[in-house]
């Protein structure tokens, strides 16, 4: 009889959220902290050089200095430059993922390949889409950007969403927010459950 191999950890993915600004990436985050799971979740916290913004994402702010000196240090998981501002997560994300826990958090289009390179097989892309119309309206509505910034963000929002990878997941959030993050949910678990059966079968085999 062989020794079960421990492969809990090879169960967790890593959520890779991304979409254009005005998507609702993060009302669908607050939402779906809200909502029960079946499978264990860690929705990392951004940390970002831009003061807090009560109409913006719950993000820790930091300034460029303090980002640097984390930098150094080698705390981040993850970091990457966007809009003038720099963006990291933290190294509790590879904690979790090595403790079996599923990790979602608000990424970076223009990083897709830093992220599969320093996650690996573990990443699920996830592209949260809305039509051009609906998109240049939450851009108005939220009042940030002048008329011709938000042609410009259209612009490049559609030269992204043509270039994404083909393994990218496409999420659909033209419609209520309610069922956009039931989709997600379905998704996440689906994801999660698939890799657990393959696990639990590896394990079986190898106690054979």
């Amino acid at each position: 009889m062989h020794t079960a191999i421990n492969t809990a950890n090879h169960s967790a993915k890593l959520f890779y959220l991304v979409g254009p600004s005005g998507a609702g990436k993060d009302s669908l985050i607050n939402a779906l902290r809200k909502q029960p799971l079946s499978c264990s979740l860690y929705i990392a916290p951004r940390y970002i050089t831009r003061a807090p913004d009560s109409t913006a994402e719950d993000h820790i702010a930091l300034s460029p200095t303090q980002f640097s000196e984390q930098k150094q240090q080698g705390l981040f998981a993850m970091q990457w430059q966007a809009n003038g501002y720099q963006y990291g997560v933290g190294n509790e994300v590879n904690r979790q993922l090595d403790n079996g826990v599923s990790v979602l958090f608000n990424g970076s289009r223009a990083h897709i390949s830093l992220a599969r390179q320093l996650f690996g097989a573990r990443l699920r892309m996830i592209a949260l889409e809305v039509s051009a119309d609906v998109l240049a309206e939450r851009l108005r509505r939220r009042g940030r950007e002048s008329e011709a910034e938000i042609m410009a963000r259209l612009t490049r929002n559609q030269h992204y969403q043509s270039s994404l990878p083909l393994d990218c997941w496409r999420l659909d959030n033209n419609h209520s927010l309610t069922e956009t993050t039931a989709r997600l949910i379905a998704y996440i678990q689906g994801q999660t459950t698939e890799q657990s059966l393959s696990n639990q079968q590896q394990q079986e085999l190898c106690i054979r």
